[in-house]
């Protein structure tokens, strides 16, 4: 009966259910496609501001420009397919809504750019919105389209893409744009792609233009209102200046996510004149994003950045305080008398010892790294893991399995591996020596805390619980020793616990690791801890690092983000007075570094560096010894113990200078693009200049997002056989990483052998793009 049910063309919801109800009075009817071939046909849009116009070519504008639909709003469809507006000219001083269109209701506009275009908002008032595309927007949608060169200025507000998104029946949609004019607002706000937002969703935009405004500016949107969402967008702007600006979102009120947005850490933000302030007086070292937004200047450091020589003097310090060359192990307090620090922080000052011979290469330190082993040797029965009186909880043992496997990486001595195996064997299975079943629960998955095992419902004390302090480094412990070995016992160990962990102990919504888990219901005692938040962080780094799973590097964001924008205060570094918990941020230094390297995930340095400026220039003068609180002038050194010392230098360690390769500081490098926005490298390239992503072409049919896209296209990859799965022909190009193709073959549901390397795999076909990373 419905076989010949006319197609309805994709439009918005209110324009389908109009076409649908004439559908059922008239079945002949189809909305036509309306050629726009030239200057004149752009202009005899405003004859019909509800038709579906289709570009067949770029045009070349040769006349100034008056906008369209001043009167009525554009209701309509323009499809540019793929075509450019060129040199655009407006220069009004009547409006209130200045650009291509002066308004949209419930259109849609896509596959369409312009370039170097040029917008005036006259001076008749301040409440002017200006755009290239339009000047207000009510829910409509505007995708797949850009802005090259030209600019917009406005006495009222100013952006690149629109002036105003004003809230209508549904939310305004900005998808798969970016642009690189400058926006300019004489007397109100200026946003990258949108001035104004009410009710607005933004994904996939970036902005590399200037951005100047009165009042509020941001890379991406200037100030918004009621309910709004900016997801994946980048800001590479040099600049933006506004009484109240940021990197993404200059001003906010109401309801706004963000997620996966970044910026140049480099970027200027702040209302004097960027052209006389120093890059080193208005740097702003943090970026507005993630998951959570940081208000107003969030990196801006009042202290002088920190060096090299930092960096050693530091370490050095906290060595001649608190390191014993003659028991060759690490005191509690700075004469080097007393108690000597606890069992399990030792091996984490041995760890901080570890990355600081990484960094430097230096004999001296590793021979100091040599010394510290044989010092906990002695001290701790050599390391006799059935010695009940010395190693009696199940985390002692674990942090130890991690720091001599370790030991085994950096001097090849077979007997820190066997003892870091040994170690692990004994948490897991328990001891036949002293009866103890293990950490392990072979029934209720996860790993004990402490030898009895108990764990009652309910039960907030720590020596009752499945603890994240045992059951993340028993992650790590085993994926350092599948590392080592090869074994790969220790990989589906690693990957058991964590994934009991990640159900059990992460909240996958926030990022929060709780301290503990009693029972086997979903009771868990919330208390966050730093350390906890850094082994959650490096045990999902090392399967990352196994599997290439994106999952898991995504649960170290999510918890890396938590501790940075919800347990930090005023940006600096939360931290503890509890007993032996002064060492918690020199622990999560070790496996940030591992998110920040092995993850690309640079947006964290600056906060490291905020942090590291306030804590070294609050220091001792004299000894130079350091505090676990950043942000205050350091105690009497008395009242330093090492585990508080530790914390200063263990980040120093992992956190490049300011001075450092600025492609890795700031986040412009192009894996950076690929693994945070999910940017597909054939849409989106590098430009050699100012390394900022563009489009290639704008052919586009599924979107900047191709990879993610539904798919008749797949590709597998398995012990160096490439399967391609398609219903047609597929170009496949195997590329190096210098971008060089180095074969290309047309296949269909065939094998290709890849081989030995590391390679780029684009397949395509005249519909489809997939791009896949391959190690063979």
């Amino acid at each position: 009966m419905f076989k010949n049910f006319p197609k309805i063309p994709l439009i918005s919801l209110n324009q389908r259910l109009r076409v649908l109800c004439l559908c059922f009075m008239s079945w002949t009817f189809v909305q036509s496609q309306i050629p726009v071939t030239n200057e004149a046909d752009l202009r005899a849009i405003n004859n019909d501001l509800s038709g579906h116009y289709q570009l067949t070519q770029d045009i070349v504008l040769e006349q100034a420009w008056i906008p369209l639909a001043t009167d009525e709003p554009f209701q309509g469809i323009l499809d540019g397919n793929g075509h450019i507006i060129y040199n655009m000219r407006i220069d009004d001083s009547e409006l209130m809504d200045v650009g291509f269109f002066s308004r949209i209701r419930n259109a849609q506009i896509y596959n369409i750019g312009f370039v170097n275009p040029v917008v005036n908002a006259g001076k008749i008032a301040e409440g002017i919105n200006a755009g290239v595309f339009v000047g207000n927007v009510i829910a409509s949608e505007i995708r797949n389209a850009f802005v090259e060169g030209g600019s917009v200025s406005s006495y009222g507000s100013a952006g690149s893409i629109s002036g105003k998104i004003t809230k209508g029946t549904a939310k305004s949609s900005i998808i798969n744009v970016y642009s690189s004019a400058d926006v300019i607002a004489t007397k109100q706000h200026a946003g990258g792609i949108v001035a104004i937002a009410d009710n607005a969703y933004i994904e996939n935009t970036y902005f590399s233009g200037l951005a100047e405004a009165k009042l509020s500016c941001g890379g991406i949107l200037g100030t918004v209102t009621g309910e709004n969402t900016v997801l994946s967008s980048l800001a590479t702007s040099t600049y933006v200046k506004g009484v109240k600006a940021n990197r993404i979102i200059g001003e906010a009120s109401g309801s706004l996510t963000l997620h996966n947005n970044y910026a140049r850490t480099d970027m200027l933000v702040g209302s004097r004149n960027m052209d006389v302030v120093s890059l080193s007086e208005s740097r702003l070292k943090g970026i507005q994003g993630e998951s959570v937004p940081l208000q107003g200047a969030d990196f801006a450091s009042p202290y002088p950045d920190f060096t090299d020589a930092d960096i050693e003097a530091a370490t050095d310090a906290f060595n001649a305080n608190y390191y014993s060359t003659a028991k060759r192990l690490y005191f509690e307090s700075h004469l080097r008398t007393g108690k000597v620090s606890a069992i399990w922080t030792q091996a984490n000052l041995y760890d901080l010892m570890v990355t600081q011979y990484q960094r430097t290469g230096d004999e001296k330190d590793y021979q100091l790294c040599l010394d510290i082993l044989e010092g906990n040797r002695l001290q701790y029965a050599n390391y006799n893991w059935d010695n009940g009186v010395v190693w009696f909880i199940y985390d002692d043992i674990m942090w130890w399995v991690i720091s001599l496997a370790e030991a085994y990486s950096i001097t090849k001595d077979e007997k820190y591996l066997n003892l870091s195996k040994s170690g692990f064997e004994r948490v897991w299975s328990g001891s036949s020596v002293l009866k103890d079943n293990g950490s392990y629960d072979p029934v209720h998955g996860g790993m004990y805390w402490a030898w009895d095992q108990k764990n009652p419902e309910g039960t907030p004390l720590p020596t009752m619980g499945k603890m994240s302090c045992i059951n993340y480094p028993t992650v790590i412990a085993a994926m350092t020793l599948f590392n080592a070995t090869a074994d790969s016992t220790y990989f589906y160990k690693g990957l058991e616990i964590y994934t009991w962990a990640n159900n059990n102990l992460f909240d996958k919504e926030l990022g929060r690791v709780p301290d503990s888990k009693h029972g086997n219901g979903p009771n868990a005692n919330w208390k966050d801890h730093v350390y906890n938040q850094g082994t959650c962080i490096g045990a999902a780094m090392m399967l990352y690092n196994a599997t290439n799973d994106r999952k898991y590097l995504d649960d170290a964001v999510l918890t890396a983000n938590y501790t940075k924008n919800q347990m930090s205060t005023n940006g600096y570094m939360h931290f503890e007075n509890g007993i032996e918990q002064g060492i918690y941020p020199a622990i999560f230094s070790k496996y940030i570094k591992r998110l920040i390297e092995d993850g690309k995930q640079y947006q964290y340095i600056p906060w490291l560096q905020y942090n590291i400026n306030a804590g070294w220039a609050n220091r001792i003068d004299r000894s130079k010894v350091t505090h676990k609180d950043f942000a205050n002038p350091a105690p009497a050194i008395s009242k330093i113990q090492s585990y508080d010392a530790s914390a200063l230098p263990a980040l120093m360690q992992v956190t490049p200078t300011v001075d450092s390769n600025p492609i890795v500081i700031n986040t412009q490098a192009k894996e950076f693009y690929e693994y945070n926005l999910n940017w597909d490298s054939d849409v989106w390239t590098m430009s050699e200049k100012d390394a900022l992503p563009k489009l290639k072409g704008f052919n586009i049919k599924t979107g900047l997002n191709i990879s993610q896209s539904k798919s008749s296209l797949e590709l597998i990859y398995h012990n160096h056989q490439l399967k391609v799965n398609s219903l047609s022909l597929v170009n496949v190009e195997i590329i190096d990483w210098s971008g060089k193709i180095v074969q290309s073959v047309l296949l269909h549901d065939n094998y290709l052998q890849i081989p030995n390397g590391v390679w780029i795999v684009r397949a395509f076909t005249k519909d489809d793009v997939k791009v896949i990373k391959v190690i063979s």
